[in-house]
């Protein structure tokens, strides 16, 4: 996922007027002559950790100010309107053309903004439908926004961040969206969802599994492992592959492909070796191949050439398992790879700001986050501006819904996601995208499912006398837990009417420190797929093995990665079905919740036994004797009878993408 800091508990933040502020390079204003502005003002951003102002002379580069446009809250009422089956104007989508008529800045909004920004001492570097960008010293940006900046210290070393509000001049602040810039931007990164020892030189190091493995859940008995509740455990699945996956969900007997449908499928950068990874892989898997002109790619470039202390190659799993899968689901579905420039979250907002202004595609699957630190609320109004633009245009957007639970602090990868508390990730909380969560998924040898709970793993490891396996799978939460399901209530988002009737009062109300709201809050996941690393895909994809040569390789991979394009590509199904547009689906996912249309995932302990390489790059490197545990309802989220904040609404059954057929 993508991880940034905490924000207030309110659907947006509103803009108040600011007191006025007089300090070394800063202009003093009244308080009626300025506003606040949604600005990046972060949590970690503390008194205690405040190393003094930045050198006044110093160079900001990458500041930008969002503009709201001439009715943002026409836009968000359009939205809502325009994705409710109840509403008049259900499915009355426009074109980015009315759109930016209708709601996008007018010519002296853009004007008035870069004559601001110009007065204060910064140098306007560009401007789009979406911001103006700008560049200067320090002094020059405190005199625009009236807040110093200053260094603070954390774990990794020193990052600026305002003092205080960000604010604008008053005439201007309603035109105004959001200011970003301001901070360091190493703290505002996404991250991806699977991750990989990156190679400088080009592709990702070579994943590899342990070994033995299960071509089949239940297939091989691990007779000399301990067992557990006195029963022999199994070898993990080995991985599952297309055919399997479309006959898990039934797809494979509807007559659907996806045919006329353009799914999206956003990562940052793009791999060179894409289209030959994915022709191996097909062949391999004796599987369709993806016909000339199928497979468009819309890459920026020119960021930065790293993210998070690696290059772009260790992303590049990432994007062949997203396309894999959806094609898999949907395998006459075209698919547009959208490639965001780097992992700025900026950047990212340009990639689905590309996708929602070229109408690139008719769904878009994003397996990234922001993580589990909220980011600045003005990152969150430009991502929330651009996926409400993307409901009225008709276009869906989904999002991995996380790898780490309610990312408890108290877990191994909570802590590794540096979170300060039980809480959920953002974009998928967001009540404008479709968040997909992940379940643990058993098939046998016809592809059928015959195991299936909440993805939520404890680990245990083999005692040194061979005879038990410790912690015991019930004592294991949080010490044992090694990832599951992304999940929870959101302390920033009101619930949506969509999940009205639906979503529990216990769940809805219930904040991830356990305490009451005063409001139903937005829940997540919506909905799920498989996302168990155990029972994974295998994924094709070019890897530099240990003697250094860059050789095609297929590993199995899991993670709300893998649901989610599986989710994606079984919409692409829905939507030829419909025979239109279905745009934001959660009014529609919903509306079907407690129908046949739905599987409902309940938790019952599985186990499955496996080898964990000590070195997952190298096949020789020793095995560790592990045995991971599902479905324990151990930690603060499990599956059970109903809406869950594990699984959603439950994972597609047979019948789902024939509800959608007119």
């Amino acid at each position: 996922m993508f991880v940034v800091g905490l924000a207030a508990p309110a659907l947006l933040a509103s803009a108040t007027t600011a007191a006025a502020i007089s300090a070394a390079g800063i202009s003093t204003a009244a308080s009626a002559e300025r506003a606040a502005v949604a600005g990046a003002h972060p949590a970690w951003a503390t008194a205690s950790a405040d190393r003094g102002a930045l050198d006044p002379a110093a160079t900001l580069d990458g500041i930008r100010v969002f503009l709201a446009g001439k009715d943002p809250a026409g836009l968000e009422s359009y939205a809502r309107a325009v994705s409710d089956p109840r509403s008049p104007s259900f499915r009355h989508f426009l074109n980015p053309r009315q759109i930016a008529d209708r709601f996008g800045p007018t010519p002296a909004q853009t004007e008035q903004v870069t004559e601001w920004l110009a007065s204060a001492g910064l140098t306007v570097t560009g401007t789009d439908p979406h911001f103006v960008a700008a560049r200067g010293t320090v002094s020059a940006a405190q005199r625009a926004f009236g807040t110093e900046l200053h260094d603070f210290a954390d774990h990794e070393g020193k990052h600026r961040a305002p003092v205080g509000a960000v604010t604008a001049p008053a005439s201007l602040a309603k035109a105004v969206l959001g200011v970003t810039g301001l901070d360091d931007p190493a703290k505002q990164r996404v991250e991806p969802k699977v991750k990989a020892d990156p190679d400088p030189y080009g592709p990702p190091a070579t994943i590899y599994r342990g070994l033995p493995c299960s071509d089949y859940w239940g297939q091989k008995a691990a007779t000399d492992r301990p067992k557990v509740d006195g029963k022999t455990v199994a070898w993990t699945p080995c991985g599952y592959g297309p055919q399997e996956l479309r006959a898990a969900y039934g797809v494979d007997k509807t007559g659907l492909t996806g045919k006329g449908v353009t799914v999206g499928v956003l990562d940052p950068y793009g791999s060179p070796t894409i289209e030959a990874d994915l022709a191996a892989y097909n062949t391999k898997h004796n599987f369709q191949q993806f016909r000339p002109g199928q497979l468009k790619q819309y890459v920026e470039t020119g960021g930065a050439t790293t993210c998070y202390g690696g290059p772009p190659g260790g992303l590049y799993i990432e994007e062949a398992l997203d396309i894999e899968a959806v094609h898999a689901m949907a395998p006459d579905a075209d698919v547009a790879y959208i490639g965001a420039k780097d992992c700025e979250s900026t950047s990212l907002i340009d990639a689905v700001n590309r996708a929602v202004d070229g109408h690139l595609a008719d769904l878009i699957n994003n397996s990234w986050g922001i993580g589990s630190e909220p980011p600045s609320d003005a990152v969150r109004q430009g991502f929330e501006q651009a996926f409400q633009r993307a409901a009225v245009s008709g276009i869906g957007i989904y999002y991995s819904s996380g790898d780490c639970g309610y990312e408890d602090p108290e877990t191994p990868c909570g802590k590794g996601d540096e979170s300060t508390r039980k809480q959920t990730n953002y974009p998928p909380e967001s009540p404008w995208v479709t968040a997909v969560g992940g379940t643990t998924m058993g098939l046998d040898q016809h592809g059928r499912k015959v195991a299936e709970v909440g993805w939520g793993n404890v680990r245990s490891n083999l005692t040194e006398d061979g005879t038990g396996w410790t912690p015991a799978p019930k004592d294991a939460y949080p010490s044992g837990y090694t990832g599951g399901s992304g999940g929870g209530t959101s302390i920033v988002f009101r619930q949506p009417a969509y999940q009205a009737g639906v979503v529990p009062d216990k769940q809805a109300l219930e904040r991830p420190d356990g305490s009451t709201s005063a409001y139903r809050m937005r829940t997540v996941p919506d909905i799920s797929a498989d996302g168990d690393s155990s029972t994974g895909m295998l994924v094709g994809y070019t890897g530099r093995d240990k003697d250094g040569v860059a050789r095609y390789h297929e590993t199995k991979l899991g993670g709300t990665s893998l649901s989610s394009p599986l989710i994606v590509g079984i919409q692409a199904l829905a939507q030829q079905a419909q025979g239109s547009a279905i745009g934001f689906a959660n009014p529609q996912i919903y509306a079907r919740y407690g129908t046949a249309a739905y599987q409902d995932v309940t938790d019952t302990p599985v186990s499955v036994a496996r080898n964990d390489l000590t070195n997952p790059n190298d096949p020789d490197s020793a095995p560790l004797k592990r045995l991971y545990t599902a479905g324990f309802s151990g930690g603060p989220l499990a599956a059970f009878p109903g809406y869950d904040r594990l699984t959603g609404v439950g994972t597609p059954g047979a019948g789902y993408v024939a509800t959608y057929r007119r």
